[in-house]
């Protein structure tokens, strides 16, 4: 499995309806990140295929679009073989300040955690880039604010895991030294 930029989460009561070459029904989301969603499918989709994604979910008072292009498939048969569903990694394009917003809110309200707040860049303030696409740089810098705080995330937890395991060892030290006695 290739690494992943984002944390995902189990997109629990939201639907997609697929716009693609040919329009899809509504279909079921696997999972969804900041940077993409896995899509349950069985109709084939070729890798870079453009897509637009309208995610719905009760509650939220308009559809979410985001556009985007297929990045991984799992035919049926690779389903068969590695007992997972079929379907389509989607990639998200550079998102609008308020959908990249709206989809932060929504990711929170399926329990991802720890998603640093979207804020608009202005772009003067940025120095020479490679790009001078300003709405790319500043989706470039929101991922790496994404990174940097998934991987602030997982030093908390390690950190966690030390302090669990220092205290394990200072009881069974004092065990074994009770034990001697």
């Amino acid at each position: 499995m290739k690494h992943r930029r984002h944390r995902r989460v189990e997109a629990r009561g939201v639907n997609a309806h697929v716009d693609a070459d040919e329009e899809l029904d509504d279909c079921q989301i696997e999972n969804i990140s900041v940077g993409g969603l896995f899509l349950r499918t069985s109709t084939p989709m070729p890798l870079g295929m453009p897509v637009r994604v309208d995610l719905v979910k009760p509650g939220l008072k308009t559809s979410l679009q985001v556009t985007g292009k297929v990045v991984s498939v799992v035919t049926d048969a690779e389903s068969e073989r590695q007992d997972i569903p079929p379907g389509v990694g989607i990639e998200f394009d550079a998102l609008s300040l308020d959908t990249e917003k709206r989809l932060h809110a929504l990711l929170r309200d399926l329990g991802l955690t720890d998603l640093a707040e979207p804020t608009e860049i202005d772009p003067d303030s940025l120095y020479a880039t490679a790009s001078p696409d300003t709405q790319q740089v500043a989706a470039n810098v929101r991922g790496l604010l994404d990174m940097l705080t998934d991987a602030l995330h997982k030093v908390k937890e390690r950190d966690e895991e030390i302090v669990k395991l220092k205290a394990e060892v200072r009881r069974l030290t004092t065990e074994l030294r009770d034990a001697r006695k």
